[in-house]
């Protein structure tokens, strides 16, 4: 005879609803890294394009890809 297996066992047992949560902020927090990320290669094209000695397109586009990042948490957590 099988013995029955604990409740909260292993994280298979659990219900999916419990762990919905955790894939969207896990899909939330990769969402703002390529939001980041594509800053960053499109400001570095934008420095190669202009010629610039200093990194300031990199800069820049990180920031627009932070702020369009952070507008998409912003947006899913309402």
């Amino acid at each position: 005879m099988a013995e029955p297996t604990p409740k909260g066992g292993s994280p298979a047992s659990q219900p999916r609803a419990s762990q919905a949560p955790i894939l969207r902020f896990a899909g939330i927090g990769f969402q703002l890294a390529a939001a980041i990320g594509l800053g960053v290669m499109a400001g570095m094209k934008l420095d190669e394009w202009l010629e610039w000695k200093q990194p300031l397109g990199t800069a820049i586009m990180a920031l627009v890809g932070l702020a369009a990042g952070m507008y998409q948490i912003l947006r899913a957590l309402r």
